[in-house]
């Protein structure tokens, strides 16, 4: 079981909604598997993880579930190139959004999230970010 960092844009899709399903659809960009954790960094204006999810599979193809993610996206899907696999989702936890949050941006800047979250981090190669994390959920 692997742990990640991934960033999810709000401005594009309707996360909340999404995690409000009992399980929901998230593309794959890192060598993400079934029963990993992932924490859902929520992007401006949030800025702070908001959900923690059970990977419960992965490898489907964006035209099976298509209409699965439909209701979620802003605007149109993207359908320039070949499209990303997707991995099937559980949140397993919703954080609270509040200003000062202790999961934060600023404070996950401050135990060790280094650079511009744009892609999965992989926790297990950031033992000080991953340790923050798990000590400060609700």
């Amino acid at each position: 079981m692997t742990h990640w960092l991934i960033p999810a844009n709000t401005k594009f899709y309707d996360v909340f909604a999404a995690f409000a399903q009992s399980e929901t659809y998230w593309p794959m960009n890192a060598k993400i598997s079934a029963g990993d954790i992932l924490y859902i960094y929520l992007a401006a204006p949030h800025k702070q993880i908001g959900f923690v999810c059970n990977v419960l599979a992965t490898g489907f193809d964006m035209n099976e579930i298509i209409d699965k993610v439909r209701p979620f996206i802003k605007g149109e899907p993207n359908s320039n190139g070949p499209s990303k696999p997707f991995m099937k989702l559980k949140a397993t936890q919703s954080v609270p959004l509040q200003e000062n949050a202790s999961l934060s941006l600023q404070n996950l800047r401050e135990h060790g999230l280094s650079g511009m979250l744009m892609g999965a981090r992989k926790l297990e190669n950031n033992p000080t970010l991953f340790e923050y994390i798990e000590k400060n959920l609700p």
